[in-house]
């Protein structure tokens, strides 16, 4: 999941003034002496988060993601995870925590396993294709494959630009029932169930409808949208958490005091960092521990500095700040700058956003960044709805194995310098869809 703030907010540097700028982007770094606020500011909540089948066997709580309307709430809690009896005499698992890493740094391969498509009745459809908001760079890099991969076997791609309000995800449907849609992809995560009535219509008009990047994998549909929703990719959000806290482990033989950033109001917040304890837990229970501070999203440009800062100055042991979304990174970064803790003190996320994949290569604390890639996921989605065009049952569960990857300094190179979203992740998706999608004979 990313956040995301609308190019036309001014950003406001106390003292000083600047045109608008994504605040954590490396390039809006604020000028000696700023402290930054964001005013009249619009967000936006991107579920961007696919991941690969759990690679142990326990599986957090399932995530589903608030894609608009989230509430923002301002309370901060804390707790500890890692220590208590029952943890005595286990010992530390770095090696188990070392071959995940091991396993997840490396390009990732294609895993899945399905039925091959038959291209010749996808030719001369129309596939519409309704995204989250078409003001997050992320979803319009995943649509853009869908369209790139659509149009290549002759299809028609058709697109409803909107800025994530629900009404326009709605007029969406009706436009695409009006066009004649052959299939509607709803693209990573407009929440269904704010459009039952819209999905009855396009169901009536006996056009299947496919939701991307939402769902965690083995989760149900909820009742409202069962029979409405014809097929979905689904992802594993808790699987970042463990490979972030594997990364700290690893990178720390065992020894991890974890102060972790949370903010509770996105939904899959709470299986990313339960899973990020649990792993710590589970690992080295007699030598690693975690912090929780919440941070709302509305709140990270005034208060992730200040509450890493005052964390790390509360318990100077701390030794890893592991924010769960990397659009936070640079605020923590900022907090661990001010409490004096330029060396000692590493951080792990999640996402693979470019510029700050950069901080990895640039050195520093930003130690781990566990990414994904947006051509994966487009075609991902594509191959859904070409199972439905032509005719063949969709995947399972929309259990559909698109990947993580963690980078570190020791492969970060591989994303490209500057790093760049569509590079670190080889070309296994490319050729594994390509031999699905056959000519029929």
């Amino acid at each position: 999941m990313r956040a995301h703030f609308r190019s036309d907010v001014p950003i406001v540097w106390q003292g000083r003034h600047r045109p608008a700028e994504d605040p954590f982007r490396a390039s809006t770094a604020p000028p000696p002496g700023a402290s930054m606020s964001i005013r009249d500011h619009d967000l936006r909540i991107s579920p961007t988060l696919s991941v690969n089948p759990p690679r142990r066997a326990r599986r957090a709580a399932t995530a589903l993601i608030a894609a608009t309307g989230l509430v923002l709430a301002g309370c901060t809690s804390t707790g500890e995870a890692g220590t208590g009896s029952s943890a005595a005499g286990q010992g530390v698992d770095v090696s188990a925590a070392v071959a995940a890493v091991k396993e997840a740094s490396a390009v990732p391969a294609f895993q899945l396993q399905a039925p091959p498509v038959d291209m010749t009745k996808i030719a001369g459809k129309k596939v519409y294709v309704i995204p989250l908001s078409s003001q997050i760079p992320y979803v319009t890099a995943v649509d853009a494959e869908i369209k790139s991969v659509v149009e290549q076997h002759g299809a028609t791609y058709l697109e409803f630009p909107n800025s994530g309000q629900p009404t326009e995800w709605a007029a969406g449907i009706t436009q695409a029932i009006a066009q004649q849609a052959d299939v509607i992809i709803l693209s990573q995560g407009p929440d269904p169930k704010l459009l039952v009535p819209q999905l009855q219509q396009a169901k009536e008009a006996g056009i299947p409808v496919v939701l991307s990047h939402l769902y965690q994998v083995g989760e149900e549909l909820p009742s409202e949208v069962d029979g409405l929703i014809a097929a979905t990719t689904n992802v594993d959000f808790a699987e970042a958490g463990r490979l972030m806290a594997d990364a700290a482990i690893a990178r720390s033989g065992g020894a991890v005091n974890a102060l972790i950033i949370t903010s509770t109001e996105v939904a899959p917040s709470q299986s990313i960092s339960d899973a990020v304890q649990a792993t710590l837990k589970e690992r080295c229970p007699d030598t690693c521990k975690a912090t929780v501070e919440n941070v709302p999203v509305a709140d990270w440009a005034t208060r992730l500095s200040s509450t890493t800062q005052t964390a790390l100055q509360r318990d100077p042991d701390i030794n890893w700040v592991i924010p769960l979304y990397d659009s936070m990174s640079l605020g923590v970064i900022s907090g661990i700058t001010s409490a004096g803790k330029t060396t000692g003190v590493d951080v792990a996320s999640y996402n693979g956003t470019p510029d700050i994949l950069k901080l990895i290569q640039d050195g520093g604390p930003m130690k781990v960044d566990v990414g994904e890639s947006t051509a994966w996921l487009g075609r991902a989605a594509a191959d859904q709805a070409f199972r439905l065009l032509a005719g063949q049952e969709p995947i399972a569960g929309g259990d559909v194995k698109t990947p993580l990857r963690i980078f570190t300094p020791d492969n970060v190179g591989e994303a490209g310098t500057p790093p760049q979203a569509t590079l670190g992740y080889g070309d296994a998706y490319s050729s594994g869809y390509d031999a699905l999608w056959t000519s029929g004979q």
